[in-house]
């Protein structure tokens, strides 16, 4: 044989057998009764879920609605945002709905005017919060703390339940939500009820693409989609919502399609406003950390308390950089948080 088509040969075999197949997540089914149907969605873990070192760590979970188009870009934008030395959030779980009917399960009422089904969204909102999120919690280390992600029809449909029963989730990502739907019903139910609704102490970042700007002949629709969106804002910022606390941001240079990304980025970094802190000035000061989550807490109504890997991390810096006294009492702070974490207790012996 030809030593170069040999050595050709050899390095293809070389090349297949050091090849690794990366998997981001799983895709699970579930069978709900409530829909009378077989519904999948995909889940991603945190890179340490199976780590034995920390299996007694809970997280936060991230329920995202169009999981088909949206699962691998929010799994990736998590993944980032919650590593290192500094994460602008907790490491959470991620369960990424996939559409069956999508016009049907995410519009509250119905529309015979239109070629596709609509109105579905009381009864898909039961079956996310009556027989999916049960399930996640049976089968996941999962905080009692959850999102709710959603784009377009998928906006409508988070803040459907948010203006309905707001402590169905604690925080709500909107992404430009279709407010035009039924002659702007959420609008008219928002204007009517926001006096008396209490919102549980609910985070909304609402995000809100450049609906008219961007097109080069709006058309009626982009109107209605404006109007809708504006009217919701003014009202939202002139009548000071119980409990509530919310954040609008207007992105003048995207479109309803292009608004996505950068709203995943911000509005994660919103809800967890106050996670990050300076790691350099925590190693010298250990009391930082729980004032930092003190204040968390209060912000999110709910409480947090630091994830045993982000203190791991935490405790090697502080010996890296020579302040070994700080990194026992951190190291002592996360054996109290994780009493079971056998790691931890063993980590100065």
């Amino acid at each position: 044989m030809n030593k170069g088509i040999l050595f050709v040969i050899l390095c293809i075999f070389s090349f297949l057998v050091h090849a690794q197949k990366v998997e981001i997540g799983e895709l699970k089914t579930i069978y709900s009764s409530t829909l009378s149907e077989e519904r999948e969605y995909f889940i991603s873990l945190p890179e340490n879920y199976t780590n034995k070192n920390f299996q007694d760590q809970k997280y936060p979970v991230i329920y995202i609605v169009d999981g088909e188009k949206f699962f691998h870009v929010t799994s990736g934008m998590v993944s980032n945002l919650s590593n290192g030395y500094y994460p602008l959030i907790p490491e959470c779980i991620i369960v990424a709905i996939k559409n069956t009917n999508r016009s049907r399960d995410l519009t509250p009422t119905k529309d015979s005017k239109l070629n596709y089904e609509s109105g579905g969204a009381t009864k898909f909102t039961a079956f996310i919060s009556e027989e999916l999120v049960p399930e996640i919690n049976k089968n996941y280390r999962t905080l009692d703390y959850k999102l709710l992600i959603g784009h377009s029809f998928g906006g409508l449909f988070a803040l459907n339940i948010l203006f309905d029963k707001p402590s169905t989730f604690n925080a709500y990502i909107t992404i430009d939500p279709s407010l035009w739907w039924d002659d702007n019903l959420l609008v008219k139910k928002l204007d009517k009820n926001i006096k008396t609704l209490d919102f549980a102490g609910s985070v909304l970042f609402f995000a809100n693409a450049n609906s008219i700007g961007n097109q080069p002949k709006p058309s009626e629709q982009h109107y209605a989609h404006f109007k809708a969106k504006k009217n919701t804002i003014e009202i939202l910022n002139t009548t000071t919502p119980k409990n509530l606390n919310f954040v609008v941001k207007h992105y003048e240079n995207e479109d309803h399609g292009s608004v996505v990304l950068p709203s995943l980025i911000n509005g994660l970094r919103t809800v967890f406003t106050g996670f990050r802190i300076n790691v350099k000035e925590l190693i010298k000061n250990p009391s930082l950390l729980e004032e930092n989550y003190s204040n968390l807490s209060s912000n999110l109504n709910y409480n947090f308390i630091p994830q045993a890997t982000y203190i791991n991390r935490v405790v090697d810096l502080a010996l890296k950089r020579g302040e070994k006294e700080n990194a026992i009492i951190l190291n002592n702070i996360n054996k109290k948080l994780y009493p079971q974490n056998n790691y931890l207790k063993s980590k100065f012996n």
